[in-house]
């Protein structure tokens, strides 16, 4: 384990996981209890606070008007969370503390345990900010949203150093490691 500062950085990156997901879960038990019928402009009339519980339960089941329901959504959830648990402990045990990366799995990793949390004891997302035109959304779509900002980020920043590695040599590693800690 990396440490630094007395604290491991699975302590670390754990602590702020669980700041983001209360911070996003005591905002929706607040709006539930208070401001569900409550609409307002927070940007001109671009961006508005107008509160909905989306049963939909993900951004392209709404969109697309797919249908698929609660169990599947939720099954892929957890297949998410224990494949960014594999890569991450495999980053951490392959590489010295990378803080763009870690920031990257904080917010991705808050975000889906939020998404898990909204269809388990929502029975959806309560969503409450309104972007005209387009959507409504939540803390949880920002946290994944940056995450997606960092990692397209880093990999603008570190184009030729990630095309520096060889896919083949990662591919046995990452099989090598596997096999020592899972199996």
């Amino acid at each position: 384990m990396i440490k630094k500062n007395g604290l491991n950085l699975v302590a670390k990156m754990t602590s702020l996981i669980l700041l983001f997901i209360v911070i996003d879960q005591f905002i929706k038990i607040y709006i539930s209890n208070n401001l569900m019928n409550k609409n307002f402009n927070i940007f001109g009339q671009i961006i508005k606070f107008q509160p909905k519980l989306n049963t939909a339960y993900s951004w392209l089941n709404s969109l697309g008007n797919f249908g698929i329901g609660l169990l599947p959504h939720i099954i892929m959830n957890i297949m998410i969370l224990f494949i960014l648990f594999i890569i991450l402990n495999f980053i951490i045990a392959k590489k010295k503390e990378n803080k763009v990366i870690n920031w990257l799995f904080i917010f991705l990793i808050a975000g889906t345990v939020c998404s898990l949390i909204d269809k388990l004891f929502w029975g959806g997302s309560l969503d409450y900010i309104y972007l005209k035109g387009y959507f409504t959304f939540d803390l949880k779509d920002v946290y994944i949203s940056i995450s997606q900002i960092v990692l397209a980020f880093t990999w603008i920043f570190n184009y030729k150093r990630l095309r520096k590695l060889d896919e083949k040599i990662l591919y046995s590693e990452f099989k090598t490691y596997l096999k020592e800690k899972y199996f």
